[in-house]
């Protein structure tokens, strides 16, 4: 999706270089798949965003609520968000069930992207990625945010203690059926950016537990497959 010289896409498992369970976009270097095709497929991606000589930055993602500024080409960045204002950059993260999130201000072209998974969320990884924004120049009332494919409430089963160990003060987050416990994680998220000021939020509804057009690390549990592929996001100031 482009508008005003900003290009983002949330990937989809089509169109790579991996086999087996990978097949066939998989982009996660931490998966057991082979790296020169993941590697690839990474490439593959970037073109799709800019064929221009831009760097690429993927953090090394840990569940942390670590966002942080994109200045300079470093080797690594240690986060679970990165944020820039500089069209040399494409700013990327990998999820397999967890939420991918964009965040464009057009007005400013200051862009941002986390994975918020429940840990991220409830150790405020969108708190601390707004807040990196606005330290660069975007303002709260000119941030969009877009929620790629996750994991959804139908198919988010959870036990009763995570309910108890998230205490969060909001209803409807979660629904009891046939004894199970189901929690809305993209609901969560939307309240949070809620909070922060930020109302346009555009959903992308897809599940990756039950559409195998996307990678799905609990999909794989369920089938028993000893690994699983990783989604790919992307944004970019052109």
């Amino acid at each position: 999706m482009m508008k005003q010289s900003v290009k983002f896409k949330f990937f989809n498992n089509k169109n790579g270089k991996s086999k087996g369970i990978y097949n066939s976009l998989n982009c996660g270097l931490k998966s057991r798949d082979n790296k020169n095709n993941v590697k690839k497929n990474i490439e593959i991606a970037k073109n799709l965003i800019s064929k221009e000589n831009k760097v690429l930055i993927i953090p090394n993602q840990s569940h942390s609520s670590k966002c942080l500024i994109v200045r300079k080409n470093k080797s690594v960045y240690n986060c679970d968000g990165v944020v820039t204002r500089d069209n040399k950059f494409i700013l990327g993260i990998t999820t397999a069930d967890c939420l991918p999130i964009i965040f464009i201000d057009y007005q400013n072209k200051v862009i941002g992207i986390c994975h918020a998974g429940w840990k991220g969320l409830k150790r405020d990884i969108i708190e601390n990625t707004i807040k990196k924004m606005l330290q660069i120049g975007s303002k709260k009332s000119n941030i969009k945010a877009f929620i790629g494919p996750c994991i959804r409430k139908n198919s988010y089963e959870v036990s009763r203690e995570f309910i108890n160990v998230m205490k969060f003060k909001v209803k409807g987050l979660w629904t009891k059926r046939d004894d199970k416990y189901y929690f809305d994680l993209p609901k969560l998220a939307k309240r949070k950016l809620n909070g922060l000021g930020i109302s346009e939020i555009v959903d992308s509804k897809i599940d990756t537990f039950k559409n195998i057009n996307y990678f799905s690390y609990r999909r794989s549990i369920h089938l028993k497959y000893r690994d699983y592929g990783r989604n790919l996001s992307l944004v970019s100031i052109i």
